[in-house]
């Protein structure tokens, strides 16, 4: 072996080094940390992508490691949900232009793993990995509740009872949140409250419709698609783009159960 592909090998394998020490880094962190020249860093990241060892994240350009079987089954999951989320919300962006998100359940909320909002032509909120939503108020915490097992639902329920948050109080009325599930079983997809929304500026001018990410039985994360209700309203968007985010869905568990190990099941 040549003294010149050593030396590539080597600034390779600084690279997978950095990116093994934390959950993602942008390119002039991985400068920092490696000392290689940006142009040299395009190169190898770009090689580490192809060869499927790294992945650049839609939402803020940072790349991260690609998922490895060696891993524990929480964390492959959660990196394949990354890995092959991310490219399905992609493509599904570049197919519809409206943007949409990737979440899952997480101590009594629904987090953000992935969204192509950046991505669109349109004006929307501009929404950011880790943003949290609560369970019974969002199109993405319905939809989790709706379609995961009865187990998991009365688990996740006994959770909100017990919290403060006001977004939690519906929670401790069965009669209510049985309603809210049955609709959203009956729709195939969960919507919000209208008029709902975290944010201090006021009203979300947004709008969204989510659904489940179903792998061997169980919810593994929810999709929603998101969109202006300025531009559009609900019976619009299920009649044009539902079937295009259900398919999206269906492809994500697909692919991650294809490839996940049986044992994580």
């Amino acid at each position: 072996m040549g003294k010149e592909t050593m030396r590539g090998l080597e600034r390779g394998l600084s690279v997978l080094k950095a990116l093994e020490r934390t959950e993602s880094l942008a390119l002039r962190d991985l400068h920092r940390e490696t000392k290689l020249p940006k142009p040299t860093l395009l190169r190898i990241l770009s090689t580490l992508e192809e060869s499927g060892y790294a992945r650049r994240r839609l939402t803020d350009g940072t790349w991260r490691r690609a998922a490895r079987k060696s891993e524990t089954p929480q964390s492959l999951l959660h990196d394949m949900l990354l890995d092959i989320g991310g490219e399905v919300l992609d493509d599904l962006c570049n197919r519809i232009a409206w943007p949409s998100d990737l979440a899952v359940y997480h101590r009594g909320m629904m987090h953000i793993l992935e969204t192509t909002r950046k991505k669109t032509p349109y004006a929307v909120n501009m929404t950011g990995i880790g943003y949290r939503v609560p369970m019974l108020q969002t199109g993405l915490g319905r939809a989790w509740l709706a379609f995961c097992t009865d187990a998991e639902r009365e688990r996740i329920i006994a959770e909100l009872q017990r919290s403060n948050s006001p977004f939690d109080r519906t929670a401790r009325e069965p009669e209510t949140v049985a309603a809210i599930l049955q609709e959203t079983r009956r729709l195939g997809y969960g919507t919000r409250v209208p008029g709902f929304t975290l944010r201090a500026e006021g009203e979300d001018k947004t709008n969204g419709v989510a659904v489940p990410v179903m792998m061997r039985g169980n919810v593994i994360a929810c999709v929603t698609l998101v969109w202006t209700i300025s531009a559009l309203n609900e019976q619009t968007v299920v009649k044009r783009y539902l079937a295009k985010v259900q398919a999206a869905a269906s492809r994500i568990g697909y692919e991650i159960e294809r490839r996940l190990p049986e044992a994580t099941a």
